[in-house]
Order: structure tokens, then sequence, then C-alpha cells
């Protein structure tokens, strides 16, 4: 060996990666000593230093889809068709699992063309990279349920029944892509049968029958019982959200290759839905992804049966408020406004709107008379927890908007389900006129509202005739808003933006909901479009 080829060995043993020079016939001429101890330590069935073995017939035995395209891509460099080339490719052990990076490069040896060959360990690289996707996929996962849980929430408000209900909240799920089947049902005599009410997606596939009636009992063969039956049983009998992890090994799984993974993941999730104590049923997710179903999404998912939970029990009661009779009190909430000091006159504000404000107050809309005004004035002013501000006149009765951080009495009502048909604030006292279904407990309410303010007195109870619904009215005309346009509009209509000459500007209300006001008249815009679509062209709304 001469000095230049003892320089050039040397300086192919002093790098830190596996290198070897091939010929133009892809022929191994030379390699380093980082090459040679990796052959060594992985039990290589010939001479670790390899000179003399055709890389490229090794290559072709392997077979493996990266080993072919190092093999073509090598052949150009030889060819004289491309000067360099790398790719990415598996090397594991049966105890270890690493990635390489072949890079090629064309050189001149002894008048001929070859090829300088190294392998550069990219373990590290790769395993942080799937840990980068893993936790993106996990944040993708949590924003798309978001996503689905704001439109499941304007879903809840405005479905017309229970059955179109659940069958939204089972396509909004199987929709974010992230469960392969979704499912709402009951568990008759918690350990009988599961009873689905809507389903969405390949639900047979994912471990469910898909019937009407999914028997569960003990006795049936551990293949044929449905997937994930302790789960279920045991989040209808706890209440409680319960999750369950099944891995499948794959048969086919290579351990040499990335292109199969070692085991199929199968999990479930039973969320219960239900709301103040009593169940209406469990939603089923069943999804294939690995370390599905972590804290945030549990979370998530445990809202999301609360919300749908709520919308059932208020579908529930709208329907009894839809009966003959309902029943209507009088309350009385002594010293609801308090102020230091008592002033000169009496006063009063009759609440019409109550919008929830963006900085998690809430903004009632009312009216005051113009001769009450000043006292009104001098009542709020001093009391931190409110803020006044006079919107319009029309003629003896002022428009008013009342900010408030303090629990809103109506709001709680309206969140079980019991209207608020009027609402008054007098000399610091409240009265408030509510209806709810004969059925409902009138104590149940009492302490609902006690828990917020202690010293409520029930003035009056007397039985009503309801309203009888219009019978060709198929859906409210405000169902296709989205909660943003309902708040707007409504907002708008509460603050006089309709009325001629406006008491407040677009601008105002923009303020008043947080947003720009290209944006309210945005939403604006399109709310009444549907409104006007939903009274005049219905047919438009259902398509």
């Amino acid at each position: 060996m001469d000095r230049s080829q003892q320089v050039r060995a040397a300086a192919l043993d002093s790098l830190p990666v596996n290198v070897a020079v091939l010929d133009s016939e892809g022929i191994i001429q030379q390699t380093n000593h980082s090459w040679q101890t990796f052959g060594a330590a992985n039990d290589i069935q010939t001479d670790p230093e390899t000179v003399g073995i055709n890389y490229l017939d090794v290559c072709e035995q392997a077979g493996t889809e990266s080993a072919l395209a190092v093999k073509r891509g090598l052949e150009a460099i030889l060819a004289g068709e491309r000067e360099t080339f790398q790719q990415s490719y598996p090397c594991h052990s049966p105890l270890e699992q690493r990635w390489y990076l072949l890079q090629a490069v064309s050189q001149e040896l002894q008048g001929d063309r070859c090829a300088v060959v190294a392998h550069i360990n990219i373990t590290q690289q790769v395993r942080a990279t799937r840990r980068l996707e893993a936790e993106r996929d996990v944040l993708d996962t949590l924003n798309d349920l978001n996503t689905a849980l704001r439109e499941v929430t304007h879903t809840v408000l405005n479905a017309p029944s229970q059955a179109e209900l659940e069958a939204v909240v089972c396509e909004r799920l199987l929709e974010t892509g992230h469960y392969s089947c979704v499912e709402i049902g009951t568990l008759e005599s918690r350990s009988e049968s599961l009873s689905i009410r809507a389903t969405a997606g390949g639900c047979e596939a994912s471990g469910s029958q898909q019937t009407p009636t999914q028997p569960m009992a003990g006795e049936l063969a551990t293949t044929e019982r449905l997937f994930g039956t302790t789960a279920i049983r045991q989040a209808a009998w706890t209440g409680r959200l319960q999750t369950t992890t099944q891995m499948v090994e794959n048969a086919a799984f290579d351990w040499r290759t990335d292109s199969d993974l070692p085991a199929e993941n199968r999990a479930l999730a039973a969320v219960p839905i239900s709301h103040d104590g009593t169940q209406y049923g469990l939603c089923l997710l069943y999804t294939d992804r690995p370390n599905a179903f972590d804290a945030d999404e549990r979370a998530i998912l445990s809202q999301l049966g609360g919300l749908v939970g709520h919308a059932v029990a208020t579908s529930e009661r709208r329907q009894a408020l839809m009966n003959d009779k309902v029943i209507e009190l009088e309350i009385r909430l002594p010293a609801y406004i308090r102020h230091p000091t008592p002033p000169p006159d009496d006063w009063q504000i009759e609440i019409t709107h109550t919008v929830g404000s963006p900085d998690g107050g809430y903004n009632m809309f009312g009216t005051v008379a113009v001769t009450n005004l000043e006292t009104v004035e001098a009542v709020f002013e001093p009391l931190e927890a409110f803020s006044l501000s006079v919107l319009g006149q029309q003629g003896q009765t002022c428009r008013i908007q009342l900010w408030s951080d303090q629990t809103c009495v109506t709001a709680l009502l309206a969140a079980h389900g019991w209207s608020t048909e009027s609402a008054t604030l007098a000399n610091g006292d409240a009265y408030l006129t509510v209806r709810l279904p004969p059925g409902d407990n009138v104590r149940e309410l009492l302490e609902t509202i006690a828990e917020t303010t202690p010293d409520v007195e029930l003035l009056a109870r007397r039985q009503r005739h309801a309203i009888p619904p219009n019978e060709h009215a198929q859906q409210s005309p405000t169902a296709p808003l989205t909660d943003r346009q309902r708040s707007v509009l409504e907002t708008a209509y509460a603050a006089g933006y309709f009325e001629w000459p406006r008491d407040s500007s677009g601008e105002d209300i923009a303020n008043t909901l947080g947003i720009s006001p290209p944006t309210f008249h945005q939403h604006l815009r399109i709310g009444q479009q549907k409104l006007m679509a939903s009274l005049f062209d219905p047919q438009s709304q259902t398509a």
C-alpha cells in the first residue's frame, strides 16, 4: 500500500460513520474501521472488512423496498447518471431499533468511476421526529374535539328531538377523523343488553355488532362478546368515563422493516350521558389510534357527555312545557342589588333580555322610566360589580344596558330548562315570573336559586294554560344560526340596533361582544339572511 493509500485509509478510519468504497461494478474495494466494527458487532457471516463483496448484489438479495432503492441509486452513480444519492432506511436488530441514512457520492479511482458510501446513524433524529409527530397528533385530536364540541353545543341548543340530537353527535365525532365508530345507546338493566339508538362509522369492524340490542351476558364466548364489555358496564354503574385498550399481535410483522406495526391497537371510551344525577345513556367511541384517550381527551369527552345530557334533560322539559298546563311561579330575591346607602326615591328596571358577555359576565338589557333614570344611575354608580349604560330614549322610556359579573339567575334557570317569563329589579329586590312543566319539582328550582342567592321567597304558585305549539312550525327560525350569530342578533335587538333612530351603533355592540365591527356586521348579515330564509324559504334550510 503506497503512501496515498495509507493516508486515504487513515482518513476513512478517522470518520465516526461506516464508510465503504465501491468500484464501477459495485464491488467493495475498501472499508473503514467503523464499518468493520459494526459488522463484527452484528455477527456478519463473512469477514467484517467485506472487501470483494458486490454491494449491489447484497442490496438485491435483501429485497426490501429501501434496499432496492439503494441499488438503483448506486447504479445511477456508477453509470454517471447522477453525482450523489441518499436514502434513509431501518436497520433493526432483534434487540434494538435503529435507522440509518445512506449517503453516496461519485469519485474517480485510478481513472475508473467509483462510489463512496457512508452510513450515518440517525436513530435519535428519527425517534425525536416520531415523538413530535405523536405530540402533534395529540394536539390535532384535541383541536378537532374542541371544534366538534362547539358544533355540538350549537346543535344541542336547537335540535328538535333527542333522536336528531344523538344522530348529529355521532356524525360530528366521526367527522373529526379520530374515531372509526361512534354509538349512543343504553345499557338495559345494567348487565343484560346494550340498546343502540344512534350510530356512525364502521362499527362492526371496530368491535361493535351494530345491532339494535347487543347482548353482553357473561355466558357468551369471548370471541362473540362486545369489545369493551367491562368498561361499558363500569361507565353505566359509576357514571364516570371509562376506557379500555386491546393489543392484537400482527402475525405479518417483520422486525427488520418499518412496513408493519408489531401489534394493532383497539381502544374504546364509554362516556356517560348524564345530567343532575340522571343517566340518559352512553356514548361509545372506538379507535385504533395509539395512545388514545389521554387525560386531556377524556376531559373533553366527559364535558361532551355532560353537555349532551343537559340537552336531553332540557329537551324532555321542553316537551313537558308543550302540555296543556304549566306551573307558573312568582319569586322574590330580597336585596339582590346591595347598595351602601338607600336611594332617595323608588326605582325600577324591567329586564327584557340577558346575553352572556365575552369577559364571563352578563349583559342585561332593559327599560327604565325617564323620570326614574337619575335614581337608577345613582344606585349603580358606586357598585363595582355592575356597570350601567344608557343606550337611547323613546318617549318616556330609556333603554339601558346593565353589565354584571355576578351569577345571572335567569341564565341559571335556563340551564335547567326553566323559562323566565319576566324579570324586574325594584328597589334592590329582584322579581321573577318562571314557568316549569307540571312534573318538575318546585323545591328543586328554589334550591337551585338558593345556591347563589340564599334569600329566595316564593310569592305565588299557579297553573297556566300553555300556548299550543304551531303545528305548521317544523323548527325555530333561529335553528340555522350558529351560537355567535344568535348572540350577535340577540344583543343587537336588545340594544336597540333595529330601532329608528338606533339606540346603539354597530361599533357599540361589537365592543359589548368583544369583537371587531367588521366581524359584527358579517355575523349580523349572515344571521339576518338565515332568518329570512327560515321564514320565507324553509325548504332551503332543510335541504
